[in-house]
């Protein structure tokens, strides 16, 4: 995360933690000088204790679920950035290499996965104010994904159907290579997605793919 929300995230979390353990501290000492100075006679120490007890035990559980919160968000954003490496390894490996000329012959393409970002997506992990942007663009990036699987259907479709001349085969192969092309389309929302999380997230910038 850039550096002005990682500062007060940690400056939150220090505040909480502080809140909490001096709430606590503060009634420790009211009741130990209670029972032991006071000998329990001046009764109205008692609501002080309950009421900072109280306040300690509401910011912990904010804390508590403030800490659940950030594990969640770990976790999906370690799930993206392996899922778009793997992404990057099957859009530049030989499933999607330019059919060879000579040769040419209908293949079976590999699909590219989207699991992570869909959980991302549904389970609201980067639902609080500071990830408009992330989210933006991993809905952007579930689309071409979901559309490019479903292009490469009709073409093993296209291709597996009947006796398709190797003309065919070839126009096909170099509509997906072509500029502006599908295989660029899809390359390029994923280099934007790895760009923004790599700038705005940099605790996972060392799994992502280059």
């Amino acid at each position: 995360m850039n550096r002005p929300t990682d500062f007060v995230t940690r400056l939150s979390r220090q505040f909480f933690a502080a809140t909490t353990i001096a709430c606590l501290l503060t009634a420790l000492g009211i009741c130990v000088w209670w029972l032991y100075v006071a000998q329990g006679q001046d009764s109205r120490f008692e609501p002080a204790t309950s009421g900072l007890a109280l306040v300690a035990a509401i910011t912990g559980v904010y804390a508590e679920r403030r800490a659940a919160a950030r594990e969640r968000r770990a976790q999906t954003l370690h799930a993206l950035a392996d899922e778009l490496a793997r992404n990057t390894e099957l859009l530049d490996g030989e499933g999607f290499a330019p059919m060879d000329p000579a040769a040419p012959k209908a293949r079976v393409y590999p699909r590219l996965l989207q699991s992570a970002t869909d959980a991302a997506l549904v389970s609201g992990t980067f639902s609080e104010p500071g990830h408009d942007e992330l989210v933006a663009l991993l809905h952007r990036w579930r689309d071409a994904v979901h559309d490019f699987n479903r292009r490469l259907d009709l073409t093993e479709l296209r291709s597996y159907v009947g006796a398709v001349p190797a003309e065919e085969l070839l126009a096909i192969d170099a509509a997906m290579h072509r500029e502006g092309g599908q295989l660029e389309g899809v390359r390029r929302v994923r280099s934007r997605v790895v760009a923004l999380l790599r700038e705005r997230y940099g605790e996972v910038a060392g799994r992502l793919p280059p």
